[in-house]
């Protein structure tokens, strides 16, 4: 969200995260913008808006020009945390709002790492006695702002995903029985849900393994892709909710 004020830009209203998010969303919309473009559009200073930039580009996001920057064309499967979740934000907020319906009082979720799952946080603050365990550290934090009881697996921190995966990931969701599995992948096609970590496709097998439900949540930017790591077969997953 772009933030009509110069002192909330660059004050503690909005945060240099936010602010590099609302970045990498604008040069997708247009590929390449100027700082002074940038600036107009953040109402933020140019020494501000440059630091973002300097700081984008040292993590290979984009890459900066005479007077402004270029987005990096990097593959799905590459992309940072930071710019799959300023992607199809409105699809994912009403497949997220949607999804929520089959969470309810009292019970043991399981969520993914995912971008999409992450927008359900808002929508489980309300739900008494709740206990969500996650691979997603950015998730549980948000949880716990939010008041909702919440674990986080431990194991590998994936760099660009911020997903936790591996043999402790793995073992702590098997230590554990969820109502419900709440899960998103980078594809799915031909029937089959799937993803381009093993890692990550490991981790959504086990909640899935051990929880009694499993809604599949997707919004249109998924269909039609395949990649290496199947996660399940669509006709397995109890509910699919879509845009």
């Amino acid at each position: 969200m772009i933030i009509n004020d110069q002192k909330r830009s660059e004050g503690t209203g909005m945060l240099q995260l936010e602010r590099q998010k609302d970045i990498l969303r604008l040069l997708q919309e247009r590929k390449s913008m100027t700082v002074k473009e940038l600036c107009a559009a953040l109402y933020a200073s140019p020494a501000t808006v440059r630091r973002d930039l300097a700081a984008l580009e040292q993590i290979g996001l984009l890459q900066r020009s005479f007077g402004g920057a270029v987005l990096c064309e990097v593959f799905p499967d590459q992309q940072p945390f930071a710019v799959r979740s300023v992607e199809h934000i409105a699809e994912k907020k009403r497949v997220a709002a949607k999804a929520a319906a089959f969470v309810h009082a009292g019970e043991t979720v399981f969520l993914d790492a995912s971008s999409t799952t992450f927008y359900l946080v808002p929508h489980l603050r309300d739900i008494p006695d709740l206990t969500v365990v996650t691979n997603s550290p950015r998730t549980c934090l948000a949880l716990a702002e939010q008041g909702v009881r919440s674990f986080c697996t431990g194991g590998e921190l994936l760099e660009g995903s911020l997903a936790l995966v591996g043999s402790d990931a793995e073992r702590f969701v098997r230590g554990i029985y969820a109502h419900v599995c709440l899960f998103s992948a980078r594809g799915v096609a031909d029937g089959r849900i799937s993803d381009s970590s093993k890692g990550e496709r490991d981790l959504k097998l086990a909640m899935l393994e051990n929880s009694g439900r499993s809604v599949f949540l997707y919004d249109r930017s998924k269909e039609g892709k395949l990649y290496p790591h199947i996660i399940t077969e669509l006709d397995r997953v109890d509910a699919c909710v879509d845009e």
